[in-house]
């Protein structure tokens, strides 16, 4: 059978005609009033201890005729399972005839994110600000999620990074611009806590939010850089003075990108093309000599032939993703157009003899921090992974523009809160592998696992606190244990 050959198109969206309407129209259902509608004012689970205290802290920063519907959204999505929308939220949460309101309240939630964000970011910075002396590092990269439906607003087709072997090339769904603080735990290393997306919708698809809500088309650079001008702008507010470096994987080394972050006296750090444009310094000027000195050397630098080249090869031992490992770098200054002036450059060679260039945008940068910032961007691929296996983000089935950044933000500030939280505790109280004996007890705590300490916490809390502490009762407690731990 003849392969079909691939075609560098990217396909088109195709829906079926939608065979009836909605039967539930909200105009109608608001004309209509219920007088006996039963309204939600708390959650059957409760949040408590730290995670309460955070999203306590979220509240503040909305609106409060509907703050207090938050800790129960939030109650209904760590309670949530199997398949994780919207509407097993508020079922998890306990919401009863008011649905319709806690669709609106993720809907004010898309609209104004920005409070919410900058709120998480105070709560960071209160908790990890390295000082005037030190730096702050910022991940930035975009991931999609796919979704169906001709009607959700916002989605269109875009590449996928992460195709298997059943899946395609591209997916149907929406594309977020994420900017995450990078922290390091003393003990458990890296982990990225996100801070704000933006919704990156495609220029043939912007006529029709541009219809119905104003939209304007953006590329990706142009969100990129608003989140970080954005975060930098929060940070100097907040009187954090601290250096900020941000890295991102090469799609953003691009001119519209770097400049106006070099501006903003950010540094930047990401991975180069093969074929970039670089040259060597300028040379000095002459005694004398009129016109403006050069910005660029003279001479073309190759980075295949420096990478081919025997010589000049140095070992360096590096941290990379939790583990000490030692290769062959090369480094040199060189001038570029990218950021119309010199940079540092960075050649690193694998085990496996392939090599990688990498270039920061501050010349006095040590080679070891440049590669162990690179290797630190992978926490925000880690994170993308969890807020999508273990939390459920794009799996909420709203079709609304702002429910669907409601929805995400909210994915990502419970999964920094969730971090937050369980920070400082030990690892015995977020990790019981006594049912699981083939697993590595001293294995680092994932998300899931602080997730499940945290529910394990309330259902406590809510079940086992109100019964007396006697003999009559311990069988009783046993009994709740073992279906809480059949639950979670």
């Amino acid at each position: 059978m003849a392969k079909r050959k691939k075609s560098s198109r990217r396909p088109q969206r195709k829906h079926e005609k939608k065979l009836q309407r909605s039967r539930h129209d909200k105009r109608r259902r608001l004309e209509l009033r219920n007088p006996l509608r039963r309204i939600t004012s708390r959650a059957i689970v409760p949040l408590m201890g730290a995670l309460g205290t955070l999203v306590g802290m979220l509240q503040a920063a909305m609106d409060h005729r509907i703050a207090f519907r938050l800790a129960i959204i939030v109650s209904g999505m760590l309670l949530a399972d199997d398949r994780r929308t919207a509407s097993a939220w508020f079922a998890a949460g306990g919401v009863t005839d008011d649905w319709d309101r806690f669709y609106d309240c993720l809907i004010s939630i898309g609209r104004r994110p920005k409070p919410l964000a900058e709120a998480v970011l105070k709560r960071i910075v209160q908790q990890f600000d390295p000082g005037p002396n030190g730096r702050i590092v910022l991940a930035l990269d975009d991931t999609p999620t796919p979704r169906f439906g001709k009607h959700v607003e916002g989605a269109g087709v875009h590449h996928n990074p992460t195709a298997g072997p059943a899946d395609g090339e591209f997916l149907y769904g929406h594309n977020w611009v994420s900017l995450a603080y990078v922290a390091t735990h003393p003990i458990w290393g890296v982990i990225a806590l996100p801070l704000r997306s933006l919704l990156y919708v495609r220029e043939v698809d912007t006529p029709a939010l541009d219809a119905k809500y104003g939209w304007t088309f953006r590329t990706k650079h142009q969100l990129a850089v608003e989140l970080v001008l954005w975060c930098v702008a929060t940070l100097r507010s907040l009187r954090c003075l601290a250096k900020v470096w941000v890295v991102a994987d090469g799609a953003y080394a691009a001119n519209p990108f770097i400049r106006p972050l070099l501006e903003a006296g950010v540094v930047l750090i990401s991975r180069l093309r093969r074929d970039a444009k670089l040259f060597d310094l300028p040379p000095e000027p002459k005694p004398g000599q009129r016109g403006r000195p050069r910005i660029y050397g003279v001479n073309r630098i190759d980075l295949a032939k420096r990478a081919g080249h025997p010589n000049g090869w140095t070992s360096i031992t590096y941290r990379c993703r939790g583990h000490q490992v030692t290769r062959k770098f090369k480094t040199f200054l060189g001038t570029t157009p990218l950021t119309g002036g010199v940079i540092r450059v960075v050649i690193v060679r694998y085990d496996d003899g392939n090599w990688a260039p990498y270039f920061c945008t501050d010349a006095t940068t040590m080679a070891r921090d440049i590669l162990e910032t690179a290797a630190d961007r992978w926490a925000i691929e880690e994170h993308f992974h969890d807020v999508k296996e273990v939390c459920g983000a794009g799996q909420q089935q709203v079709r609304n523009v702002w429910s669907n950044i409601g929805c995400w933000n909210l994915n990502q500030w419970v999964f920094t809160l969730v971090e937050l939280a369980t920070w400082d505790r030990e690892h015995s109280t977020l990790t019981d592998r006594t049912c699981r004996p083939w697993d590595n007890p001293d294995r680092r705590p994932s998300h899931a696992d602080r997730r499940r300490a945290i529910v394990r916490e309330m259902l406590h809390e809510e079940f086992l606190t109100t019964l007396p502490d006697d003999l009559d009762t311990i069988q009783f407690r046993e009994r709740i244990e073992t279906v809480l731990k059949l639950c979670i």
